[in-house]
């Protein structure tokens, strides 16, 4: 080999190395002159969920009170109550956890809550009821799904959060109310998510007939979020003293819980895509853009981006931002901006431009580039493969610093 040949490759080389650099996700975030962090509303009563109507307006939660509360168009707290969920069962991670508007909200003005209330025998109940928005008002109280604890007494592990997918349908997280067993038994709904009709009944293409559960082995989740590049559903879970997780959730998938902690390598059961060896305990989850999700830590604090290939494996987690207090809600709003919240502030955050929605993924470009060169440039793959080692140490770092850097929990980790 000669030494033009070298310097060739040499250049060659360093023009593909600055390609992939400017196109990896793993530089894909970008950086602004000013902070992207503005405080909407401050000195609030733990906001734990929250959704925007059509006509600018925006529903949330306040776990601990039971009131429903609408932020108007102008960012303006109204003082009276959308409405008041009582009675309300509010200890430790219980309260009014869930918020969702139907698809359908601009014509049929429907809002449906995720609460906890306890019985007379002390078994704690997850409740979903539905209200009718009569202009700033809930009207016509109806309720439409109750799941009761195995056990009572409980007061962690119940699950709370709700969303409409794309198909129509009202999903919902319910936790196994701390009692772990019951993630793997399939005639009960707790450590499950669920998917229901709109009026709380079975749809008839659910995994097993007559049952709302769409998966289960789900210790405990605070979010979850629909990626509609891809069919995906991701989802947070929850561990008991590790291995906090970030699931990818199929239709009919078991995630293991309580069975296996860590990797299960069992074939009953799908592997987490992200697993935390120490607690960050990550709560609300939104997509972003396709195959790239922001979620928040309550453990840490922290705003956390990850972006996954087109097959569902990590490129990169790169930390965003870190709030005071740790985050709970995450949600993708309109103008680009994501709104989040902590126990007493709702905050937005500016996100870059979107990619145009038929944008190549950045790491289906760069596969491209090595096929096609590797074969007539044999030291490409070996200084690819060498940064490829570099990266995944980076990111395995990154994932050991977001572990390390924890806070006094005050809620959501509990064993």
């Amino acid at each position: 080999m000669t030494l033009n040949t070298l310097r060739t490759q040499g250049l060659l080389l360093k023009t593909i190395l600055l390609v992939t650099l400017s196109l990896s996700p793993a530089v894909f975030t970008q950086t602004h002159a000013a902070s992207p962090v503005n405080a909407l509303l401050t000195g609030l009563n733990f906001p734990v969920s929250l959704r925007f109507a059509p006509d600018g307006r925006i529903f949330y939660t306040e776990k601990d009170t039971g009131n429903i509360r609408i932020i108007q168009q102008n960012g303006t707290l109204l003082p009276t109550p959308f409405a008041t969920v009582n009675p309300i069962f509010n200890t430790s991670e219980a309260g009014l956890l869930g918020i969702a508007l139907d698809p359908a909200f601009s014509s049929n003005n429907y809002v449906y809550v995720y609460y906890t209330y306890r019985d007379g025998q002390f078994y704690t109940h997850g409740h979903i009821v539905r209200y009718t928005a009569s202009g700033n008002t809930g009207t016509s109280a109806r309720d439409i799904f109750d799941v009761t604890s195995s056990a009572p007494n409980t007061v962690y592990h119940n699950g709370g959060y709700i969303k409409f997918g794309p198909d129509g349908k009202l999903y919902a997280m319910v936790g196994e109310f701390h009692q772990g067993q019951q993630a793997q038994n399939q005639s009960s709904m707790t450590g499950k998510m669920l998917r229901m009709n709109p009026d709380g009944s079975v749809p008839s293409d659910n995994p097993m007939a007559g049952s709302l559960d769409y998966a289960l082995g789900i210790r405990n989740s605070f979010g979850f979020d629909f990626d509609s590049s891809n069919n995906r559903v991701i989802a947070t879970m929850a561990g008991p003293g590790s291995d906090d997780k970030i699931l990818i959730i199929v239709k009919g998938g078991n995630y293991g819980w309580p069975t296996c902690l860590a990797v299960c390598n069992d074939p009953r059961f799908i592997e987490a895509t992200v697993d935390f060896k120490q607690i960050v305990t990550p709560t609300g989850i939104a997509a972003v853009a396709p195959n790239s999700y922001i979620f928040g830590e309550y453990t840490t604090g922290n705003l956390v981006q990850l972006q996954l290939n087109a097959t569902g494996s990590v490129l990169s987690m790169t930390q965003l931002y870190n709030a005071p207090g740790g985050i709970i809600a995450v949600e993708l709003g309109p103008n680009n901006k994501l709104y989040f919240t902590t126990p007493d502030t709702i905050y937005t955050y500016d996100l870059p431009a979107r990619p145009a929605a038929n944008a190549a993924d950045p790491s289906l470009v760069i596969l491209a580039i090595i096929v096609v060169i590797a074969s007539a440039l044999p030291l490409v793959y070996t200084a690819l493969h060498y940064r490829r080692k570099r990266t995944q140490t980076l990111q395995q770092a990154i994932q050991k610093r977001l572990g390390d850097e924890r806070f006094q929990v005050a809620y959501g980790c509990a064993s």
